[in-house]
């Protein structure tokens, strides 16, 4: 099968959601079966062999990805919430997004320590907040080996650099510059 410009794919939508963003939609992969293929396939070639023994995928378009990236290389996937969508006992950590203030939520009893080797899927890399937040929650657990990969890498933002800064490893299926 060919591969496709999946920039082409991707709508950007002006001004959303505030004034002077360009708001790049993933969802416009979604509804294209074949794009949407593509960057899962990308995803787990770029992940194959590499050791993972672990999947985390954040609330909600980061469970789209990291879904069928688990099911594919076979690996367990623990969700990231929002808040008081786990039943307890839940581990949390507060951070700063984009836009607002947040917490994240992962269940307490999740089977990960220090031997664990876990990549971190997402839909988009902005500013690396989440994808920090996410890490953090990972070291109270031990984990110390963490990746990161992403659909959309809007490099141009910085979170990219902070994240390995931080010694995590990147994948990206799509780089934005500017």
């Amino acid at each position: 099968m060919n591969e496709m410009d999946l920039k082409k794919v991707i709508q950007s939508v002006p001004d959303w959601p505030e004034k002077g963003i360009n708001f790049q939609d993933v969802t416009s992969l979604l509804q294209n079966p074949r794009a949407f293929q593509q960057s899962v396939r990308t995803l787990v070639n770029q992940m194959e062999g590499k050791g993972y023994t672990d999947i985390v995928a954040p609330d909600a378009r980061g469970f789209l990805w990291g879904a069928p990236v688990a099911l594919y290389l076979g690996l367990p996937l623990h969700m990231i919430r929002k808040p008081n969508k786990l039943p307890p006992p839940v581990r949390s950590r507060d951070y700063k997004c984009e836009y607002a203030p947040r917490t994240l939520e992962m269940k307490s009893t999740t089977p990960l320590n220090k031997n664990s080797q876990v990549c971190i899927i997402d839909d988009v890399s902005a500013t690396g907040g989440t994808a920090l937040a996410i890490a953090e929650l990972l070291y109270s657990f031990d984990v110390t080996k963490i990746s990161y990969g992403c659909v959309i890498d809007l490099q141009f933002l910085g979170g990219t650099e902070k994240l390995e800064k931080q010694r995590i490893k990147t994948y990206s299926v799509v780089t934005y510059d500017e």
